[in-house]
């Protein structure tokens, strides 16, 4: 009798599980949206999702990329930016699954007479309550509580006419990877990767064509990526800062050197743009990979990839169609974590109903990123090209 009754009671409960097939699920008729701090279901994955924004924010809102966190460490804050407010602070009731408030990022100009930037702007990974940021040449802890500044690093002496881009930092806030700009000009001057405890420059290179640089969360890899591409082209280094080892990776093969990616800790998955690939690597032996997810002959999707979550099992993947080439439908325009250890594993979350096809606009791909719990998935969608730009939050299905 008691089986029955709760036989009984499961099939009453609503549906809030994960699919973790890799069966095609076309995209259905889009559910009614909420309005802000409201929630649906997506109507294949049954996964809660709620919006942030509506038409109060404006029509541009959006989060900044897949490898810079939206969540402080305890999921009680994350940022992002609207077309009223621009970059804007959220207190955030993770257990609830609630919006609590909302204020400007920022109160105020930093010390240095600026505000900072918001896009690459990192929460520590130590302290919930602190932002790290750049605002020319310096670098600064912000307290989101008390929207106080303490000055990390100041870079005119050491970096003279510089001012650090894109930064990144390792889990600790000991290590810290930077495109290098000219301060006035913006011009591309080189890389660096700075060391807090030691206040000393571990890399300082003046690489020029140069798309992008990340560290690693264990603060010992610099992965640099050139803007060179093609055949027989090292277009990725890995730099030990431990043992000063480079390592360089070729573009095609042998290497498959990884386009879209995030780093681990000590590892990294990024895009195979040869095979069609996404491959798992030690950073330790970059030349060795595991394939994680094989894409075959649809080359019709691009992605972001986001490993932000401590449990580096699975990894983020915000799938969106980028041409008009041929379509499987394989996880079309899905956000899905993917497992790194190459047995195919995946959790399905949700289509994010994006349509960057039509737009060609970059902040109209979903750049999802996760959360340090991993409960939480935080992305941008144009809602079928409707005309405005919107954040909405995923609760990842136990």
């Amino acid at each position: 009798m008691l089986k029955v009754f709760l036989a009984a009671l499961i099939l009453a409960l609503p549906v809030f599980g994960a699919l973790y097939d890799t069966d095609i699920h076309p995209l259905p008729e889009a559910p009614a949206l909420p309005e802000a701090g409201k929630t649906y279901v997506d109507p294949v994955f049954k996964t809660l999702i709620m919006r942030v924004t509506d038409e109060s924010d404006g029509k541009n809102n959006q989060n900044a990329y897949s490898y810079w966190p939206s969540f402080n460490k305890d999921c009680s804050y994350f940022h992002i930016t609207t077309s009223k407010i621009g970059p804007v602070l959220y207190s955030f009731d993770p257990a609830g699954f609630k919006l609590l408030s909302k204020e400007k990022l920022f109160a105020a100009k930093t010390p240095g007479g600026k505000l900072p930037n918001w896009e690459d702007s990192s929460w520590s990974g130590k302290d919930p309550d602190l932002l790290i940021c750049c605002e020319g040449p310096r670098l600064w802890n912000y307290n989101v509580k008390t929207r106080a500044y303490t000055l990390l690093k100041d870079f005119s002496e050491m970096l003279p006419g510089e001012k650090p881009w894109q930064l990144s930092r390792s889990m600790d806030d000991e290590v810290f990877g930077f495109t290098r700009k000219d301060l006035i000009k913006n011009g591309i001057k080189g890389y660096a990767a700075w060391k807090r405890s030691t206040d000393s420059l571990l890399v300082n290179n003046d690489e020029t064509e140069l798309d992008e640089v990340q560290i690693d969360k264990s603060g010992r890899y610099l992965v640099v990526k050139s803007d060179k591409q093609g055949r027989g082209v090292i277009n990725v280094h890995i730099i030990d800062l431990q043992s000063s080892s480079v390592s360089g990776l070729l573009d095609d093969g042998p290497d498959f050197s990884p386009g879209h990616s995030d780093n681990g800790t000590g590892c990294l998955v990024g895009d195979d743009n040869y095979l069609n690939r996404f491959l798992f690597r030690k950073l330790a032996s970059p030349h060795s990979f595991t394939a994680v997810l094989e894409r075959k002959n649809d080359w019709s999707q691009g992605a972001h990839l986001s490993f932000l979550a401590d449990d580096e099992s699975m990894i983020l993947v915000s799938n969106f169609t980028a041409n008009n080439l041929p379509c499987s439908g394989f996880f079309k325009d899905e956000i899905f974590l993917l497992a790194t250890d190459g047995s195919g594993r995946v959790k399905r979350i949700c289509h994010h109903r994006s349509d960057y096809l039509k737009t060609k606009e970059y902040w109209d791909s979903p750049r999802a990123n996760i959360s340090r719990d991993g409960k939480f998935v935080l992305y941008t969608s144009n809602w079928g090209a409707s005309g405005r730009r919107d954040v909405f939050i995923a609760k990842v299905p136990d």
